[in-house]
């Protein structure tokens, strides 16, 4: 039993706020769980924590009482505008995430990556390169693996380096606890509808990099931005794909100031984000492990080698000359356009636009419109897209997901490529973007009648 006499609460009860109970239990920490739900899986969960909580207050409502704690670890899903966020704000004097509750446990140094897009690969590039200079590192935070299972790791000692991804809505409420190097990839219109603006959104993310303990890594587009929302013009190691930058992109070479790192051509990341990706990654090494790191044999063969997972520009399935592509995990219309870009094909890509509102600016897609044959709406959304690029891009509109799959299928012929893209969250129509990017696939065998290697002809 930890001598802590400190009373902790986790509110949420999903993946993160039960990563906290476990950690919360490791620590032997005095806690008690909260839900808006109360199922029997919940309780199951309580039931099997090796230390219980000392008290279990589900199926909460704003009308429900509830005693004083010490620290509140707060779920994202509880948004400023929902009764019982107030409700558990009076009852704590302190409120927390997940996130920071686990960094403050750890006891280790790590990374963390922000930023619109490409949280996810960076985080998990990243990981692989601390492996590879030597580093006992794992990709944590927002991908599965919540940052509370690391600290538990990092505690029995079978973890030295987390390599963290942090969104914006977990900036929110965190004091951040001093990373060792912290890397932003990249800025653009999402979770408008969360944070009111994009100045508030930008102000999130800039938290992050806000430590002067900290080496920090930024992509050279938004240097201009920096004395806004970090006025005291710290140091920073630049990245980018298109400009004159620390890490850079010249002539198909990954570059390092003056001195090439490996080709282009040799990576089997694809597509001018993943460059830049690939370079933040590279930058975020040299942070922590010096610039000599990033030449290490076993790092470049790292670097050649990895590949980004499911529901990022996934090709998995070719039927009849028509390509389908899995990317689910593109939320918003800047990464879309790189999706798009790095589809490539003149009017040759017929997409799967839709989902929940998060109030983002669609009009961003425009640029791109010369990649798209024909853009198939599904969603919530759905009408505000059409109503942002139905001027240059042909749309239908569809009752379904289902029939969304199934009209681009239809509308394709050889050559062309049929891809989830869909520019917004999932939470609308399914549990997350993995849901939607499998209910996709799923889909798509069925509909041309393929098998796993996509040998059969389109029905």
């Amino acid at each position: 039993m930890n001598n802590n006499s400190a009373t902790y609460l986790i509110a949420g009860c999903g993946v993160s706020g039960r990563a906290a109970a476990r950690l919360a239990a490791r620590l032997g920490l005095r806690f008690s769980l909260l839900d808006e739900h109360d199922t029997a899986d919940l309780r199951a969960f309580a039931g099997s924590l090796p230390y219980p909580p000392e008290n279990i207050f589900y199926g909460f409502t704003p009308q429900s009482s509830l005693p004083q704690f010490d620290v509140l670890i707060l779920s994202p899903g509880f948004r400023e505008t929902n009764p019982v966020r107030s409700v558990l704000e009076q009852h704590a004097a302190r409120i927390t995430g997940e996130l920071e509750f686990a960094l403050e446990h750890c006891g280790k140094s790590y990374a963390a990556v922000t930023g619109t897009n490409g949280k996810t690969t960076t985080t998990e590039l990243s990981s692989v390169l601390f492996c590879a200079a030597g580093l006992r590192a794992k990709a944590c935070g927002n991908n599965g693996y919540a940052m509370s299972d690391a600290a538990i790791d990092c505690l029995d000692d079978r973890l030295d380096f987390p390599v963290v991804e942090v969104s914006s809505f977990q900036l929110e409420t965190m004091r951040i606890p001093t990373p060792a190097a912290a890397a932003f990839l990249n800025l653009a219109s999402d979770h408008i509808d969360r944070h009111g603006t994009m100045e508030a959104y930008a102000a999130a993310k800039f938290k992050l990099l806000a430590n002067p303990g900290t080496s920090r890594v930024i992509n050279a587009n938004l240097t201009g931005i920096v004395p806004r929302f970090l006025p005291d013009h710290p140091g920073f190691q630049t990245f980018s794909g298109a400009q004159s930058a620390d890490f850079h992109f010249t002539g198909g070479i990954l570059m390092y100031q003056d001195r090439p790192i490996v080709a282009a051509s040799e990576l089997k990341l694809q597509g001018e984000h993943n460059i830049e990706n690939a370079l933040a990654a590279l930058a975020l090494l040299a942070a922590v492990q010096g610039a000599e790191a990033v030449f290490l044999p076993a790092v470049l063969n790292a670097l050649k080698n990895f590949t980004s997972g499911e529901h990022r520009l996934e090709h998995f399935l070719t039927v009849n000359g028509i390509r389908f592509i899995n990317d689910s995990k593109a939320t918003n219309p800047h990464a879309v356009n790189a999706a798009l870009k790095a589809l490539g094909g003149s009017h040759r890509t017929i997409l799967l636009l839709g989902g929940l509102d998060k109030d983002m600016d669609f009009k961003e897609l425009l640029p791109c419109s010369e990649y798209i044959k024909q853009a198939f709406l599904f969603g919530t959304c759905a009408p505000r897209i059409r109503a942002a690029i139905e001027k240059v891009i042909p749309c239908t509109d569809c009752a379904s997901f289902a029939d969304a799959a199934a009209a681009a299928i239809q509308a394709a012929v050889p050559g062309d490529t049929v891809a989830l893209s869909p520019a917004t969250a999932s939470m609308d129509m399914f549990r997350n973007y993995r849901d939607r990017g499998n209910q996709f696939k799923e889909l798509c065998r069925k509909l041309t009648a393929a098998s796993e290697d996509g040998q059969s002809a389109l029905s």
